[in-house]
């Protein structure tokens, strides 16, 4: 009974942070954190925004940057390798294996938060109205893209719920490969959302370009990795349907 409670309360509050923590980083990402500070009359909280730090570490900003998106890059790959799954299964309880995936996550996202470095040289300004608005739409457009297509492929499970609430991982030889909706047009629609979302932004600075182009460099690093597991797991069904549909932009003809 015990362990029940406990992997229940260990897999809440790992959900809790890691929406959190995607939250907190799609407002980082826009400088979202700004508009939030000025709408509940507290200004500390636009210092969590990109070109507005909250921790000014000593040190190149490019360095350090760069290092906090490859911490972030490397603890997502590397974490999402059957491999490292399995030795991890060894060391925690099964169940709570994926929650410990989310923790892990939302830890990163936090670091990555407090000790960005500010960037601020533009790169690119839409100056006309309308036309910031329309990217601002586009930005967001880019997330509900990737909640939903996160919500298709079972949103609880993903995110380590169903498991520490009891639910069984499936053996091998009893899932089913399903492409529901958004999985028709591309293979990974969660990463076509965060691909939109990075870089559609009217106020393009060095720092966010920097972890715009180190977060879809991510996405095609780890897209090899998953695809492999993928081609492992479901073999030739797989491989017909990465034949079939492409993997982040629908066709267009």
């Amino acid at each position: 009974m015990l362990k029940t409670i406990f992997f229940r309360f260990y897999g809440s509050i790992a959900y809790m942070l890691g929406l959190l923590s995607l939250i907190a980083f799609t407002l980082f990402a826009n400088n979202g954190f700004v508009t939030v500070g000025l709408f509940l009359r507290d200004p500390v909280l636009g210092a969590f925004s990109i070109d507005l730090p909250a921790s000014f570490t000593p040190g190149n900003p490019y360095i350090i940057n760069l290092g906090l998106v490859a911490l972030f890059g490397l603890q997502h790959s590397v974490m999402a390798r059957p491999g490292f799954k399995s030795a991890l299964k060894k060391v925690i309880p099964a169940p709570l294996e994926r929650s410990t995936y989310v923790l892990a996550t939302a830890l990163v996202i936090f670091i990555l938060i407090l000790f960005w470095r500010p960037m601020t040289d533009i790169v690119w300004q839409i100056e006309t109205g309308w036309l910031r608005t329309l990217v601002h739409m586009i930005f967001w457009l880019g997330w509900v893209i990737t909640f939903l297509a996160t919500q298709m492929i079972d949103g609880m499970h993903l995110l380590g719920v169903k498991q520490s609430f009891g639910a069984k991982e499936p053996a091998n030889a009893d899932k089913n490969f399903v492409t529901p909706a958004f999985y028709k047009l591309v293979r990974h629609p969660i990463q076509t959302g965060v691909f939109i979302a990075m870089l559609a932004t009217p106020d393009m600075t060095v720092g966010r370009a920097v972890l715009a182009a180190g977060v879809i460099f991510y996405i095609f690093v780890g897209l090899y990795f998953e695809e492999r597991d993928l081609v492992s797991e479901f073999g030739e069904t797989y491989q017909k349907y990465k034949e079939r549909v492409p993997a982040l932009f629908p066709k267009l003809w």
